[in-house]
Parts: structure tokens; sequence; C-alpha cells
């Protein structure tokens, strides 16, 4: 838990003691679902299109990392495939002409003007025409899935937004060269903003999902509305002496309560919020 959060919960149980009803409303924050974007290789940073604070949309490129490595993967992937792909069209032509030898000589032994010993020769022309075609058409699979992969590795480099989000940090500057699998970029959901509240124990048995609250902001003259979507199970403070009845209204629980997306989009991370459950007095 971090320090806000331990503080928030220390003030949210100085205010359980008092009374059941006087705990309301409870203080929070306004927090974001963060995710974590890593690079996929070593390489240097070649380009930062966006800056910390931005919102980004869904597949936007948040920074390139050089491909420079790569590129000449990307050749030799190309020309192995290119080099499975010339041989199709050659081995394609021979099945057709062993496929044609061997008709005709199967009516040319029925004729009795060609003996069996060289329509078993046709026939074994033709299975190896086929057994050909198959090889030469499984190297191109082949070739074309490592191209594939190729073009997959390489376009990893662009690191992207996984969803809406608005750039929180970006803890690496252009030039550099992350470590592979180093987060190079920490994002937070815009598509979803919740306040971030410690729910009394005497309160806990009728906070369940799907209650309504009201929500207020330092510096905003409006209030909003908000879902309880979510109460832990384990409280978040736990006396280590016996859990008396005076024990038990210190413990808390930590709950989310979500805004609307139009609703939250101004508001920034972090923010103060009262939470009041209307029901819950």
């Amino acid at each position: 838990m971090s320090p806000r959060h331990l503080a928030l919960a220390a003030l949210t149980l100085g205010l359980a003691a008092c009374a059941d009803k006087s705990a309301l409303p409870l203080t929070g924050t306004l927090e974001r679902d963060r995710i974590e974007l890593v690079a996929e290789a070593q390489e240097p940073i070649v380009e930062i299109p966006v800056h910390e604070g931005a919102r980004v949309k869904t597949g936007q490129v948040i920074l390139q990392l050089g491909t420079e490595s790569y590129a000449a993967q990307l050749a030799q992937a190309q020309a192995a495939r290119d080099q499975a792909a010339a041989r199709i069209p050659g081995a394609e032509a021979t099945l057709v002409q062993a496929q044609k030898d061997y008709d005709r000589g199967l009516i040319l032994v029925k004729q009795g003007t060609r003996s069996q010993s060289e329509l078993d020769q046709a026939k074994a022309a033709l299975d190896n025409a086929r057994a050909a075609r198959r090889a030469a058409g499984a190297a191109l699979d082949q070739a074309q899935a490592s191209l594939d992969d190729m073009h997959i590795s390489a376009d990893r480099l662009s690191v992207r937004a996984p969803r809406d989000a608005i750039v929180d940090s970006l803890p690496y500057h252009l030039g550099e060269r992350p470590p592979a699998h180093a987060t190079v970029a920490v994002l937070l959901d815009a598509s979803a903003a919740y306040a971030q509240v410690y729910i009394p124990e005497p309160l806990r048995a009728r906070a369940v999902a799907g209650l309504k609250a009201t929500l207020r902001f330092d510096g905003v003259d409006k209030s909003y509305t908000g879902t309880l979507r979510y109460v832990s199970q384990d409280a978040s403070y736990t006396p280590y002496y016996s859990l008396t009845e005076r024990d038990r209204s210190r413990l808390a629980y930590l709950a989310k309560v979500y805004l609307e997306p139009a609703d939250a989009a101004g508001l920034p991370s972090g923010a103060p919020v009262t939470v009041d459950f209307p029901d819950l007095h």
C-alpha cells in the first residue's frame, strides 16, 4: 500500500472510530488503473511522439525503438520466402506433366502397346512429383511463417497504447537503450476512473455492489454520481489484539466507486474526493 493510501486508510479509520453513521462521507482519491508497457528488445529509442499527460487513443504509438538490427533479418527472411515461392511453379509443372505421362501410359497398357513396367515407372515419377509439390508447399509455408514472425517482432518495436489512456510516465529519453522487457511507458486507463475509499466495518454489511454514491471534488462546484462496484473481502487494517466490538469498528475495507467515463474525463488522477452513500445514512 502506498503512503498516500496508508494516510487515506488512517483518516477513514479515525472517522470510523467516532460512530457508524458519522463516518460518512468518506475521503478518498480519484484513481485510474495503471498500464505498464515494456520494450520487446534492447534497442535505442528513436522517437517519442507523445508527452507525459497526453491523452492517447488505442493503437497510437507511444515510442519507437530502432529497427536497424531487424532490417537484415527481415531481408533474409523475405529472400527465403521468395526463393521458396519460386519453386512452386516448377513443381506444379512437373506434377502436371507426370500426371499426363501416367494417364497416357495407362491407356497404352490397356491397348497392349506399352509394358506394365513402363507404367510402373510413370507411376513412380508421378508419386515423386506429388511429393516434390507437397515439399515445395511446406517449404513456402514455413518461410512465410518465419517472415510473418519477423514482421510481428519488428512491429513490436513500435510501443502502442493498448486502449484509450493518459500517458503518466515516460522513464526513458530519446536515444537511450532500455533493457529488454524494461517498462518504457506507464499509462492510466482513460476508459474508467474510480474513487478509492475505505469503508468502515460497521457499514461493510450494507455496502454492496451497485450502491449509488455522491462524489464531490475540491475546487469543483458540481457533484457527481458514482456506483460502488468493488469492496475487498479482507480488511485493510487488523488490530493485533482481540477483536472486541470497539476494535471491530477500526476495521476498514478497500472499495472502488466508479464514475461515468464522460464525468471523469476532465478530472485528474489523484484528486481528493469525498464519497457519500445516501442509502447508508
